[in-house]
């Protein structure tokens, strides 16, 4: 029996009066549900509010026993109130109920249910060791907006007497006021929540621009969102396909209810997904929440974009560094070193004496300086990440740079899946392998033309570098020679180098591209 308006209340109020042949007793009860809805309103604590309304409804059905419960956004008991019981009754009883059985019932099914007997029917669950005994039951929704947040329900009518429909209407006015003071709670607790997710929105944009969170970090988000939203788990989703970033908070399992919310960045790209996940029996997500949650995910967006935006640039001017002190490195620093060693090689008279084995040893020494350079030049020329790795580009950067200012004429050819098959640890042999094939066509070969062929043939890479100078000398210094046949029998593969035709030298370096 639902009352709604002035006629049902008039109604009410002429039934409570007939039910009792005492005018006073009729009176004393009017008082106590007028001292109810005075409580509802004034209380503003909502645990005091509450636990009035249980006591004022056990007096006016006559029952020994009554209680309240209000459910969590996530589907919990968050509060439990109860009357009639003693302290040490309570202690001995333990633990709280978890909603199974006849109370779950009034909150599943969503109505009232009386019963003559608690244990005749089906859906009851017992009773836990050391609780006293019920017979009768009363068990009413507690609605705010349409939603229930949880329930009152009464037991034990006094005289061993079922409770009827008066009962049933009186208690179902006092769950009306019950619900009017949770839904007045539930407005100061939307604000306090707004503020927390303002704050918390707050913190991770600072973290963001200021570089103290990563905007990959996906995990950190999610956890903040599980905290601030009190939910019971959180999906978070950015961008799509191989490069989703996925991150998983609390247990985003169940049946509860869910809430999905687009991760929405600068004119209106979409970036990603926010999912938050309550419980089974959690309270269904509303336009408050669902507002409050996209506010959330466009600032933290858009932040976000800000963030990837800067460490872009960064990169940017890092690599314009990088690639000045490279171009200063190649056009001032070895060039120089070239002019100093040519000077002290014409310097040389008897390479035999004394004095010419020390300056040939200083010009051999100034040799190897220009290789750690333009080792330097590479590395600060190389790739920043695995991510962006290509061989193919990273040895045309390094062709490049060996010889440009050298006034030779070079061809560069690939053939072969050679991005594809040759990892980051093979491309460092045979970036090594080109530069000092290089190297040595540029110092000893007298050539006008150099050509490199880089090929991935069946199982094999094979390197081809060529040039039209004047071929190996009979003699000398081949330490870098033997440097790359050592690489090459450490990989398990092969090295040679003999004359090209019709002139000049052709070094071919053959290893397996993948690791035996």
């Amino acid at each position: 029996m639902q009352l709604e308006g002035h006629d049902d209340l008039t109604a009410l109020v002429s039934r409570i009066l007939d039910r009792t042949d005492d005018p006073t007793a009729g009176r004393e009860r009017l008082a106590l549900l007028v001292s109810a809805a005075q409580t509802v309103t004034r209380e503003l604590d909502l645990t005091h509010a509450l636990q009035r309304i249980v006591e004022v409804a056990r007096e006016l059905v006559g029952a020994h026993y009554g209680a309240l419960g209000v459910i969590a956004p996530d589907g919990s008991l968050e509060r439990f109130l109860h009357s009639g019981l003693t302290l040490d009754q309570a202690e001995r009883i333990g633990s709280l109920p978890t909603g199974h059985g006849i109370l779950g019932a009034v909150i599943t099914e969503a109505h009232t249910i009386r019963l003559d007997r608690l244990d005749g029917d089906p859906r009851s669950a017992g009773f836990p060791a050391h609780h006293p005994p019920m017979g009768s039951f009363l068990g009413v929704p507690i609605r705010v907006g349409g939603a229930v947040f949880g329930n009152l329900y009464l037991t034990e009518r006094a005289g061993d007497e079922p409770f009827d429909d008066v009962d049933e209407a009186l208690i179902t006015t006092l769950a009306a006021m019950a619900g009017t003071a949770i839904a007045n709670s539930r407005l100061y607790e939307r604000a306090q929540a707004e503020r927390r997710w303002l704050e918390a929105s707050e913190r991770v944009i600072q973290r963001l621009l200021a570089g103290r969170l990563s905007p990959d970090d996906a995990a950190e988000v999610a956890e903040t969102v599980l905290a601030v939203s009190e939910a019971r788990g959180v999906v978070l989703r950015i961008g799509e396909g191989d490069s989703e970033l996925a991150a998983t908070a609390g247990d985003a399992g169940g049946d509860g209810p869910r809430l999905a919310v687009p991760l929405l960045g600068a004119e209106e790209r979409r970036l990603g997904t926010l999912e938050i996940v309550r419980g089974p029996g959690g309270h269904p997500f509303d336009d408050g929440d669902r507002e409050t949650a996209e506010r959330f995910a466009r600032s933290v967006a858009i932040a976000r974009e800000l963030a990837v935006s800067r460490i872009d640039e960064q990169r940017l001017a890092l690599a314009d560094e990088r690639e000045r002190i490279a171009r200063d490195l190649h056009d001032h620093v070895i060039q120089s070193l070239f002019a100093i060693g040519l000077t002290l090689q014409s310097a040389v008279g008897d390479p035999a004496s004394p004095t010419g084995a020390k300056i040939a040893a200083q010009v051999d020494a100034i040799d190897a300086t220009i290789r750690q350079i333009r080792q330097a030049i590479y590395r600060l020329s190389a790739p920043p990440s695995a991510e962006t790795y290509s061989l193919r580009a990273r040895i045309n950067t390094l062709v490049r740079q060996t010889l440009e200012g050298e006034g030779l004429d070079s061809r560069l050819e690939f053939s072969g899946p050679v991005d594809t098959l040759v990892d980051t640890s093979l491309g460092d042999e045979v970036a090594a392998v080109v530069r000092e094939a290089l190297s040595n066509a540029v110092r000893h070969a007298s050539a006008r033309a150099v050509a490199v062929s880089i090929a991935v043939r069946g199982a094999q890479v094979v390197i081809t570098i060529t040039d039209d100078g004047i071929g190996m000398p009979a003699s000398g210094r081949r330490s870098g020679l033997e440097n790359l046949r050592a690489r090459a029998v450490e990989r398990g593969g092969t090295f040679s180098i003999g004359p090209a035709s019709p002139r000049g030298t052709q070094l071919r370096w053959v290893v397996p591209w993948k690791a035996s």
